[in-house]
C-alpha cells in the first residue's frame, strides 16, 4: 500500500525536483513583491480584526484560522500558509509563475487597500448579499 502511493506521488516529486533548479534566483524579485504585498495584507487584516472582530473576515480559511488562534496568530498562520502554498504551486507549475505571482501580488494589494480604505468606499455587489 505505501509503496503504491510512493510510486504515485513519483511524478510530482520528481518535477518539484527539476522545477526547483534556479528558482530563487529567477523569481527572487517576484517573489519579495508577493511576500511585500501580503506582509500589507497581513498587517491591514490583523488591524482591522482587532477594531471589527473576525467575523468581517471574507477569507472563509482565514476567518476558520482566526477563531481557532486568535485575531493575531490566525491572520499570520493563514498567510504564511497562503505563501508557501504559492511557493509549491510556482515550483511545480514553473511556467506559470510570472502569472502567479502578478495575480496574487494584485490581489494582496488591493485586500490591503480594501482592509483600510476601501470598505468605506467600495463595497462589491457580492459583498452585499453575503450573509455575516
Amino acid at each position: 500500500m505505501v509503496h503504491a502511493l510512493i510510486n504515485w506521488c513519483r511524478p510530482v516529486s520528481d518535477r518539484l525536483i527539476t522545477n526547483y533548479h534556479g528558482y530563487w534566483q529567477r523569481y527572487q524579485w517576484l517573489l519579495l513583491a508577493t511576500t511585500l504585498a501580503a506582509i500589507a495584507d497581513l498587517m491591514t487584516t490583523i488591524r482591522f480584526m482587532h477594531i471589527d472582530g473576525i467575523e468581517h473576515e471574507l477569507h472563509p480559511a482565514i476567518r476558520l484560522v482566526s477563531w481557532a488562534l486568535g485575531p493575531l496568530a490566525g491572520p499570520i498562520f493563514g498567510k504564511l500558509a497562503q505563501l508557501a502554498a504559492i511557493v509549491l504551486v510556482t515550483v511545480y507549475a514553473r511556467r506559470l509563475a510570472g502569472y502567479v505571482f502578478f495575480t496574487t501580488t494584485v490581489m494582496y494589494a488591493w485586500a490591503a487597500w480594501y482592509n483600510v480604505w476601501g470598505r468605506d468606499l467600495y463595497s462589491p455587489l457580492l459583498i452585499e448579499w453575503l450573509p455575516l
